[in-house]
């Protein structure tokens, strides 16, 4: 499954200020928050769930590009 916002608010869902990620079931369920104060006066919640396979390929692009944006940490 592929989802992609893109272009200005309402399309695109803004920065997720809170991220989690919880086993459901034997997938992952990554579960974002993003605030857009502008159009939404509440959080907008983002909830999918991956395979474990592909949880571990994010956690390695995850690690790249936060030692990209040179992020402590």
């Amino acid at each position: 499954m592929v989802a992609e916002f893109r272009g200005p608010p309402p399309h695109d869902l803004g920065i997720a200020e809170i991220a989690t990620a919880r086993c459901v079931s034997e997938n992952i369920e990554m579960t974002l928050h993003a605030v857009d104060d502008w159009h939404r006066p509440t959080p907008q919640i983002v909830r999918v769930q991956i395979t474990s396979l592909a949880a571990r390929s994010l956690l390695e692009q995850l690690r790249g590009a936060v030692a990209e944006a040179g992020a402590p940490e």
